[in-house]
């Protein structure tokens, strides 16, 4: 919408509330400042419904005579960090990592903290499929999963060829049960997510192993294919 400042105003541009001011060559305008929304997807939804519920669950009294257990785990349990330094987590972050590992395949919290046996490692990923049209998407680690691992399986979209790196785009395709092992055939899961794959893009994926005893997961297996 076109406008005629007054003379105690000279000029107004910046965005109030939902009004946004604006100076063309055909003199101000306001107009509706739309800011885009991309909605939460139902995985996102759930995630955090569960992270709100077990973080409420720490501060429960019916954590009261675990916490302390946790917190040991913790302070026996670094990790590395990006560098390789040794960082010490939080009892509340085990317990919440732990917790939401399990409820990826549905599996009610665990209130006394376990102890951590060593988890299978995929190794080397080795990706394939067949076509054009694909009639498979295969993911064949070197090593497969314990008795009571699951497998967890992310991807990308399809990314420029000359990336080494894909940050924080992975997403979850598929979970599988304890034991089963590869390859693992994740066409129709990657389709549904982001679509038929594009030929020239890179695909990275990785997996991991979760033992859903004890809701920790172990190191994880990437790789990628350029399509």
């Amino acid at each position: 919408m076109k406008v005629a400042w007054s003379v105690l105003v000279g000029d107004a541009r910046g965005t109030l509330g939902s009004i946004a001011a604006t100076s063309t060559r055909f003199g101000p305008v306001l107009r509706r400042s739309l800011r885009s929304m991309q909605p939460d997807s139902q995985l996102q939804l759930m995630m955090r419904a569960n992270l709100g519920e077990v973080s409420g669950l720490w501060r429960s009294a019916s954590m009261a005579a675990y916490r302390a257990d946790w917190i040991i785990l913790a302070v026996a349990n670094p990790e590395p960090d990006v560098f390789s330094n040794l960082i010490k987590k939080t009892g509340l972050q085990w317990f919440v990592r732990c917790n939401r590992n399990r409820a990826t395949f549905g599996l009610a919290p665990i209130l006394a903290a376990p102890t951590f046996a060593p988890i299978g490692n995929p190794g080397t990923l080795t990706l394939s499929h067949d076509g054009p049209p694909p009639t498979y998407f295969n993911v064949s680690p070197t090593s497969g999963p314990g008795a009571g691992e699951a497998v967890v399986i992310q991807a990308t979209k399809g990314l420029s060829p000359g990336l080494l790196t894909f940050s924080n785009q992975a997403r979850n395709i598929k979970t599988i049960n304890p034991g089963t092992g590869g390859p693992w055939d994740i066409l129709t899961e990657y389709t549904a997510k982001f679509r038929a794959p594009i030929d020239t893009l890179q695909i990275f994926v990785t997996v991991h192993y979760v033992d859903i005893a004890q809701g920790r997961a172990g190191l994880t297996g990437t790789a990628s294919i350029i399509w």
